[in-house]
């Protein structure tokens, strides 16, 4: 929820006293239960700055993101032992290297790591949209932006089916942890079919969130911002589709045109 803090407000008629609402950013402590010669150890895994709320999500996509988990199945449980901490429970088929703690500010995407994660091509799982459709999407988008309503300070991610529907939104400080909350939605639901979706971004699109929809199998990603080089590079390596700058009547397409209608 945002904060309300009493602030005072310069204009041209001088300074007035008034309330704004700041996005909460605070860390999250995330450990993994794992085994280790037989036994279950318990590993602080590191510290990412995020918007409170959807944490066990947060938590699942990371690890998923980072390559620690493939699926739901490795896990066994997610506990929290306060509002800032987080356990997950590995079964015990899953290999878990612990290696360094890893700590992450809300702007990191890869921090800590060793070196920029390679991109596989996604195959053609027929995902097709039309052009009005993609350009309905920032207004859809804003109207589910209550967090960035009431602070202007949230990012927002979301995942949209062909028809320009919805279907998971997520905020947060970080816009890598947006992307991160939704893709740990999806690992707890089966029936949300990534390889037929698009990924929306309220932001720019970097090549840290072209990684992370790619690992994920989402085969389009629009985003209200601009893309990098790098993420253009990454788009194409995978297969993606890439948009940036939409807006209702405009959008600049990088690569995946084909998947694109004109109606």
């Amino acid at each position: 929820m945002p904060r309300s803090v009493p602030i005072e407000r310069w204009a041209p008629a001088g300074p007035s006293s008034c309330n704004d609402f700041l996005a909460e950013e605070s860390p999250l402590t995330i450990q993994v239960a794992h085994w280790f010669k037989d036994r279950r150890r318990t590993t602080r895994w590191g510290v990412t700055l995020r918007t409170p709320g959807h944490d066990e999500e947060l938590a699942l996509g990371l690890l998923y993101a980072e390559g620690r988990i493939e699926n739901a199945a490795d896990v066994e449980r997610v506990e929290s032992a306060n509002p800032d901490e987080i356990t997950v429970a590995l079964h015990a088929h899953v290999d878990f290297d612990a290696g360094r703690e890893r700590l992450a500010t809300a702007a990191c995407g890869f921090c800590g790591a060793p070196g920029l994660p390679s991109v596989q091509p996604l195959p053609d799982n027929g995902f097709r949209i039309g052009i009005q459709t993609l350009h309905a999407l920032p207004a859809r988008l804003r109207a589910a932006q209550e967090g960035f309503a009431d602070t202007g300070a949230l990012h927002a991610a979301a995942l949209f089916n062909a028809e320009g529907e919805l279907e998971i939104v997520r905020e947060d400080i970080g816009r890598h942890s947006a992307v991160d909350k939704i893709i740990g939605s999806c690992l707890k639901r089966d029936h949300v079919e990534l390889s037929r979706s698009g990924l929306l971004l309220s932001g720019r699109a970097g090549f840290e969130l072209l990684q992370k929809a790619a690992r994920a199998g989402i085969p389009f990603v629009a985003a209200i911002g601009a893309p990098s080089t790098l993420s253009v590079e990454a788009a194409r390596a995978a297969n993606i589709t890439l948009a940036g700058f939409l807006r209702s009547e405009t959008a600049n397409v990088y690569t995946g045109t084909w998947r694109i209608c004109k109606v």
